[in-house]
């Protein structure tokens, strides 16, 4: 019988260290699924907050920044238009909308606060915060915290005053069409929305500061940059292409964190992991020395005897990731209905975070697993392997 099939024949014999082993193994493999699966949902509400709550999009097409300084400098109408026309005429491109920075001081003739907005576009995505009516060219979204430091609400009229350090400040009257929460955003979120028109009348310009992307597949990204970069570049216009992943610092700091806490709890789940397969298979070796001292005088080589015993250990780590991936998918899928069910009876109350599954992250762990398993297997599987045949049927 070859050294696989006993192996086989051993962990399906069921001996309850070895069914130990296994439950370890599943049970540390299905907390490491469900970890990276947090961590991919996680990621998907930053996704979302940065390209729709943050109005970020997918890539935007900017000037670069200088050294010693954050602010930009902005594009002409001419390069404005340029870069329309390139980034229009490239496929996978859902929306193209102009954005611009502004800051001053808003007043309704007894409070003053000062205010950090942006102009936008009418073609902003339906589901972004803040909403600005198409007909009301005056018309400004404000966040919950700044309409409460003013005592403003729908359809207050308040006076804005643009800041600008190449240009004096040009006062403008607006009116309140919506105010909006920031809960969630980004915490240095726009506080007013305002058409992008007017936005450029309060710092006296007709410049653009940057184009926002969205595109009809995020997945292809990266591959959209490198294209639009070489379009704008044969194009003759000097810009860079920054992804939402840049832009947003919250992802940064974010994504540094989950990937050394993924990493820690890796670790940890690796080494328990090692741990088991390694004492299993000590234990086994020591009990089994009369069995493989018989199949050795039989005619069995060491070799034969080691791949035995490494053998048993990936078998063990096998069944392990099977059970892992279906105790990790059951629980997945149960957290997930009953999330659902929860909100659809408490309809007002914000929508639970669901549990997804990371499917590259669940592949790389079952390789890594399968490495580990082996590499702990090797030490007791050499020792099996060296016993003499007399000391072993003593």
């Amino acid at each position: 019988m070859s050294p696989q099939r006993l192996a086989l024949r051993t962990v399906l014999l069921g001996r309850p260290r070895t069914v130990l082993a296994v439950l370890v193994i599943a049970a540390s493999l299905s907390a490491l699924d469900l970890f990276a699966g947090h961590i991919a949902s996680n990621r998907a509400r930053l996704e979302y907050r940065a390209v729709i709550g943050d109005r970020l999009g997918h890539l935007a097409v900017q000037r670069p920044r200088g050294k010693h300084d954050n602010r930009a400098p902005m594009f002409d109408q001419e390069e404005a238009a340029r870069i329309r026309q390139l980034v229009e005429g490239t496929a996978g491109v859902l929306l193209l909308l102009p954005q611009m920075s502004v800051g001053g001081l808003a007043s309704t003739g007894e409070r003053s606060a000062l205010f950090h907005g942006e102009g936008v576009d009418s073609g902003t995505p339906a589901d972004a915060p803040g909403k600005l009516k198409a007909g009301v060219r005056n018309g400004i979204a404000v966040s919950i915290g700044h309409a409460r430091t003013l005592g403003l609400r729908n359809g207050s009229n308040v006076t804005l005053t643009g800041a600008a350090p190449d240009a004096p400040g040009r006062p403008l009257s607006a009116e309140v069409v919506d105010i909006f929460s920031t809960a969630g955003l980004n915490p240095d979120a726009r506080s007013v929305l305002m058409p992008f028109e007017m936005a450029q009348s309060l710092l006296d310009t007709q410049r653009t500061e940057r184009f926002v992307i969205f595109l009809s597949n995020p997945e292809q990204m990266e591959e959209k940059r490198d294209e639009l970069r070489r379009a704008l570049i044969s194009g003759g216009v000097a810009a860079e292409v920054r992804t939402w992943k840049e832009q947003s610092q919250t992802f940064i700091v974010e994504e540094k964190t989950a990937k050394v806490s993924f990493d820690s709890v890796a670790g940890m789940a690796f080494a328990v992991i090692a741990a088991a397969i390694a004492a299993t298979i000590s234990m086994n070796a020591f009990e089994r020395r009369r069995e493989v001292g018989t199949l050795r005088a039989l005619g069995m080589r060491n070799v034969s005897v080691f791949l035995m015993f490494a053998a048993e250990a990936l078998w063990m780590t096998a069944i392990g990731v099977v059970v892992s991936l279906v105790a990790s998918g059951l629980i997945a899928w149960v957290v997930n209905r009953a999330a659902l069910s929860y909100s659809a009876h408490h309809a007002l109350r914000p929508a639970p975070m669901l549990v997804e599954l990371d499917l590259n992250r669940m592949a790389m762990a079952v390789v890594t697993v399968m490495a580990v398993a082996l590499l702990a297997a090797l030490v007791p599987a050499f020792k099996a392997a060296r016993g003499g045949i007399a000391d072993a049927l003593a």
